[in-house]
This record gives C-alpha cells, structure tokens and sequence, in this order.
C-alpha cells in the first residue's frame, strides 16, 4: 500500500487530515501552476510541526528573469530538511548541483513521465522520485513499477489538469466577445469544465473527479484537494463513485 499523500489547499487543512495522511503536498508561491492555492516558506515551516513528509511543488517553466528568485527559494528549501522537490524544469536538475543541494527531485513532466526507460535515465542522473502521468493505464503503471527503482507518484484522485497554456484565454475571448460577466466554469456538450486563469496563463481541469479505488503499487497515492471544498469529509468517509480515467483505457494511436 502506498503512502497517502495530499496536495493540500490550506494549513488549516493539513492540521485536520494530520491523521489520515503520511505526505502533503504543497504548491511553492509564484513558482507552481494548475494549483489555486500556493504556499510560503513561512507556510512549509508550519506545516512541518505536523510530523509528516513534505514535497513541494516547483512545476512551471522557468524563465530567465526568474533564475535569481529561483535559486533564493531553493536554498531556503534546502534549510527546511523537507524530502523532495517536484520539478517540471530541468533548470532545477542543474541548478541542484551548482547550489550542491540535498533535497531530492520528482520528476513531473506530466505526460512524459509514462515509460520506465526515461524513469530510468533521470534515476541514473540521481533523481531518485518520479511523478506518473495521469494518462497512463495500470498495466504500464505496474510494468514501469517493476522495471525501476525509482520511488512513484500517482494521482489517484482529484480534478485532473487537462491542458495549461501561458496564454489568458478566458480573458481573450470573453475580450473579443465582450461577454461582461466573468466565470471559472465552462460548458461543452453538456459536460462542465473548471478553468482557472493566474498571472502564468490558463489551465482547464476535467469534468469529473478522478476517484480511482483500485489498489496501485506505487510508493504514494496522491490525493488532489484542489477546487474541492469538501475535501475533508471525502476523505474520511469517500462515498464518490468511482471514476478510473485512463487507468483501464488502453492508448487506440501507436507509434510504429
């Protein structure tokens, strides 16, 4: 069975779900996308007094004036003794070593985390975690669980992030068509989808919530609080039905 772990939306929340989890997850302010609720340094070191273990996301693309304010908060990062950073840009891997610093990366590259070969090669460069994608089914989940060493993120539940784009899209075509009235919802064929805009661009979500129940064999199962109000009580008491995804849904296109 493996660890619980939750991208918690609050420090309050963490206090309440202290119990029931082994892991929180936490978004790193102004450096994390696909997430509505970020955190501080100050906010890690609360949450710290909790006793559990502690990753911190830094998954967005880096750009060139941000390097300075990056390197500042991993080495604040690194003082915090936490157990690993989840990292989209490869930046992080060079700057680990000219920093010389002893927190682990996760590798989440999203929808390139899905074979065990590439697991394996950043595994060899001394990145000992990996974040699954959402995309893959159990059967490659097992294979790439028996065919690496690397320890092994999986969501399990939660609004899955569909597409993430640096451009305000809900902004431009509410723009364009001057709709007056602003929303985070949007319809498509009677199906509703969250969107979220921020300073680094849109994101649209799922339109249900992935609740998978069957059991993975990965090192931690990852629960995703955000856009759920009512987290808490689902995770005490899960009465969702169960929503698989890709899990079951083999891939229909092959490269040959």
């Amino acid at each position: 069975m493996g660890k619980v772990s939750v991208i918690i939306t609050s420090i309050n929340q963490a206090k309440k779900i202290k119990d029931k989890v082994d892991a929180y997850l936490m978004p790193i302010e102004g450096l994390s996308i696909n997430y509505q609720k970020t955190f501080t340094i100050e906010d890690i070191k609360k949450v710290k007094k909790n006793n559990k273990e502690i990753f911190v996301f830094i998954n967005k693309n880096i750009e060139n004036n941000e390097l300075e304010k990056l390197e500042t908060i991993l080495k604040e990062i690194d003082k915090l003794d936490i157990n690993g950073i989840i990292f989209y840009d490869i930046a992080l891997i060079k700057l680990k070593k000219k920093l010389n610093l002893k927190t682990d990366l996760v590798w989440h590259q999203e929808h390139m985390t899905n074979n065990y070969g590439t697991v394996n090669y950043w595994y060899k460069k001394g990145i000992k975690y990996t974040y699954l994608s959402s995309e893959i089914t159990k059967r490659e989940i097992d294979e790439i669980k028996t065919n690496t060493k690397a320890k092994l993120f999986v969501n399990i539940f939660g609004y899955v992030p569909m597409f993430t784009s640096k451009r305000h899209l809900l902004k431009n075509y509410q723009d364009t068509f001057y709709i007056k009235e602003k929303g985070n919802i949007i319809y498509k064929e009677g199906k509703k989808y969250h969107i979220e805009e921020s300073e680094n661009g849109t994101t649209v979500y799922s339109n249900y919530i992935l609740n998978i129940k069957s059991q993975i064999n990965v090192d931690y199962l990852v629960y995703n609080a955000n856009l759920i109000p009512n987290f808490e009580d689902i995770l005490n008491n899960n009465n969702l039905k169960e929503e698989n995804g890709f899990l079951y849904q083999e891939t229909i296109y092959k490269v040959k």
